[in-house]
Protein backbone atom coordinates (compact mmCIF):
# COMPACT_ATOMS: atom_id res chain seq x y z
CA UNK A 1 0.00 0.00 0.00
CA UNK A 2 1.25 3.44 -0.88
CA UNK A 3 1.30 6.35 1.55
CA UNK A 4 -1.56 8.04 -0.32
CA UNK A 5 -3.65 4.86 -0.21
CA UNK A 6 -2.97 4.66 3.53
CA UNK A 7 -4.05 8.28 4.07
CA UNK A 8 -7.23 7.69 2.08
CA UNK A 9 -8.11 4.65 4.19
CA UNK A 10 -7.61 6.71 7.33
CA UNK A 11 -9.94 9.40 5.97
CA UNK A 12 -12.72 7.24 4.55
CA UNK A 13 -12.32 3.74 5.97
CA UNK A 14 -14.36 2.15 8.71
CA UNK A 15 -12.74 0.87 11.90
CA UNK A 16 -11.77 -2.54 10.49
CA UNK A 17 -10.17 -0.99 7.41
CA UNK A 18 -8.24 1.59 9.43
CA UNK A 19 -7.11 -1.02 11.98
CA UNK A 20 -5.94 -3.37 9.23
CA UNK A 21 -4.15 -0.49 7.51
CA UNK A 22 -2.20 0.55 10.64
CA UNK A 23 -1.42 -3.12 11.32
CA UNK A 24 0.14 -3.74 7.93
CA UNK A 25 1.33 -0.40 6.55
CA UNK A 26 4.91 0.72 6.43
CA UNK A 27 5.67 2.05 9.95
CA UNK A 28 6.84 5.31 8.39
CA UNK A 29 3.23 6.02 7.36
CA UNK A 30 1.85 5.67 10.88
CA UNK A 31 2.44 9.32 11.78
CA UNK A 32 -0.73 10.02 9.78
CA UNK A 33 -2.80 7.91 12.19
CA UNK A 34 -1.67 9.44 15.50
CA UNK A 35 -4.98 11.29 15.88
CA UNK A 36 -7.33 8.52 14.78
CA UNK A 37 -10.70 8.72 16.53
CA UNK A 38 -10.51 5.12 17.78
CA UNK A 39 -8.28 4.20 20.71
CA UNK A 40 -7.71 0.69 19.31
CA UNK A 41 -6.23 2.14 16.15
CA UNK A 42 -4.03 4.51 18.19
CA UNK A 43 -2.99 1.58 20.41
CA UNK A 44 -1.85 -0.35 17.34
CA UNK A 45 -0.06 2.76 16.07
CA UNK A 46 1.69 3.17 19.44
CA UNK A 47 2.90 -0.42 19.29
CA UNK A 48 4.30 -0.13 15.75
CA UNK A 49 5.45 3.43 15.17
CA UNK A 50 9.08 4.34 15.75
CA UNK A 51 9.82 5.40 19.33
CA UNK A 52 10.87 8.89 18.27
CA UNK A 53 7.36 9.52 16.91
CA UNK A 54 5.49 8.52 20.08
CA UNK A 55 5.51 11.95 21.77
CA UNK A 56 2.07 13.03 20.45
CA UNK A 57 0.51 9.98 22.14
CA UNK A 58 1.95 10.73 25.60
CA UNK A 59 -1.26 12.50 26.60
CA UNK A 60 -3.70 10.22 24.84
CA UNK A 61 -7.05 10.00 26.68
CA UNK A 62 -6.77 6.20 26.93
CA UNK A 63 -4.40 4.75 29.48
CA UNK A 64 -3.68 1.67 27.38
CA UNK A 65 -2.22 3.87 24.65
CA UNK A 66 -0.19 5.88 27.20
CA UNK A 67 1.04 2.61 28.75
CA UNK A 68 2.44 1.41 25.42
CA UNK A 69 4.04 4.83 24.99
CA UNK A 70 5.65 4.64 28.45
CA UNK A 71 7.08 1.23 27.61
CA UNK A 72 8.50 2.27 24.23
CA UNK A 73 9.32 5.98 24.20
CA UNK A 74 12.87 7.20 24.60
CA UNK A 75 13.65 7.18 28.33
CA UNK A 76 14.58 10.87 28.17
CA UNK A 77 10.89 11.64 27.55
CA UNK A 78 9.63 9.68 30.57
CA UNK A 79 9.83 12.53 33.13
CA UNK A 80 6.84 14.03 31.31
CA UNK A 81 4.82 10.94 32.24
CA UNK A 82 5.57 10.78 35.97
CA UNK A 83 2.34 12.56 36.88
CA UNK A 84 0.10 10.47 34.67
CA UNK A 85 -3.31 9.77 36.19
CA UNK A 86 -2.86 6.02 35.63
CA UNK A 87 -0.64 4.25 38.14
CA UNK A 88 0.18 1.64 35.48
CA UNK A 89 1.67 4.35 33.28
CA UNK A 90 3.63 5.80 36.24
CA UNK A 91 4.82 2.25 37.07
CA UNK A 92 5.98 1.67 33.49
CA UNK A 93 7.78 5.02 33.54
CA UNK A 94 9.42 4.20 36.90
CA UNK A 95 10.71 0.89 35.49
CA UNK A 96 12.64 2.64 32.70
CA UNK A 97 13.36 6.19 33.78
CA UNK A 98 16.81 7.34 34.84
CA UNK A 99 17.06 6.70 38.59
CA UNK A 100 17.74 10.36 39.31
CA UNK A 101 14.01 11.01 38.73
CA UNK A 102 12.80 8.30 41.12
CA UNK A 103 12.80 10.43 44.30
CA UNK A 104 9.81 12.31 42.88
CA UNK A 105 7.84 9.03 43.02
CA UNK A 106 8.82 7.98 46.55
CA UNK A 107 5.47 9.15 47.89
CA UNK A 108 3.29 8.12 44.97
CA UNK A 109 -0.21 7.28 46.18
CA UNK A 110 -0.03 3.77 44.67
CA UNK A 111 2.07 1.08 46.39
CA UNK A 112 2.87 -0.67 43.09
CA UNK A 113 4.70 2.47 41.94
CA UNK A 114 6.53 2.87 45.26
CA UNK A 115 7.63 -0.79 45.12
CA UNK A 116 9.39 -0.33 41.78
CA UNK A 117 10.89 2.90 43.13
CA UNK A 118 12.24 1.03 46.19
CA UNK A 119 13.72 -1.62 43.89
CA UNK A 120 15.54 0.91 41.69
CA UNK A 121 16.19 4.12 43.62
CA UNK A 122 19.64 5.04 44.89
CA UNK A 123 20.32 3.39 48.25
CA UNK A 124 20.77 6.79 49.91
CA UNK A 125 16.99 7.30 49.64
CA UNK A 126 15.91 3.99 51.15
CA UNK A 127 16.13 5.22 54.74
CA UNK A 128 13.37 7.69 53.89
CA UNK A 129 11.21 4.86 52.54
CA UNK A 130 11.70 2.51 55.51
CA UNK A 131 8.50 3.66 57.23
CA UNK A 132 6.25 3.45 54.17
CA UNK A 133 2.68 2.52 55.17
CA UNK A 134 2.65 -0.43 52.71
CA UNK A 135 4.41 -3.62 53.85
CA UNK A 136 5.36 -4.65 50.30
CA UNK A 137 7.18 -1.36 49.82
CA UNK A 138 9.02 -1.80 53.13
CA UNK A 139 9.90 -5.36 52.10
CA UNK A 140 11.56 -4.04 48.91
CA UNK A 141 13.37 -1.44 51.05
CA UNK A 142 14.53 -4.07 53.58
CA UNK A 143 16.21 -6.07 50.82
CA UNK A 144 18.33 -3.11 49.68
CA UNK A 145 18.70 -0.61 52.50
CA UNK A 146 22.32 0.00 53.55
CA UNK A 147 23.35 -2.15 56.51
CA UNK A 148 23.76 0.81 58.86
CA UNK A 149 20.02 1.51 58.58
CA UNK A 150 18.79 -2.05 59.09
CA UNK A 151 18.16 -1.41 62.81
CA UNK A 152 15.46 1.09 61.79
CA UNK A 153 13.47 -1.82 60.39
CA UNK A 154 14.13 -4.61 62.88
CA UNK A 155 10.91 -3.88 64.81
CA UNK A 156 8.73 -3.60 61.71
CA UNK A 157 5.08 -4.62 62.09
CA UNK A 158 5.51 -7.22 59.34
CA UNK A 159 7.09 -10.53 60.31
CA UNK A 160 8.46 -11.11 56.81
CA UNK A 161 10.28 -7.77 56.93
CA UNK A 162 11.68 -8.51 60.39
CA UNK A 163 12.92 -11.85 59.01
CA UNK A 164 14.65 -10.18 56.04
CA UNK A 165 16.29 -7.67 58.38
CA UNK A 166 17.37 -10.42 60.79
CA UNK A 167 18.88 -12.50 57.97
CA UNK A 168 20.78 -9.53 56.61
CA UNK A 169 22.02 -8.49 60.05
CA UNK A 170 23.18 -12.05 60.78
CA UNK A 171 25.43 -11.91 57.72
CA UNK A 172 27.19 -8.76 58.89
Amino acid sequence: MTENEFINILKAGDFKERFYAVSTADPLYLVHALKDKDENVRYKVASRISAENLTPLMNDPFKEVRLIVAKRIDAKELPKMLNDKSFWVRHAAAERIDETYLPSLMHDKEPIVRIIVAERIGKEYLKDMSKDPEALVRKAVAKRIPAEYLPLMQDDASESIRNIVAERMAKL
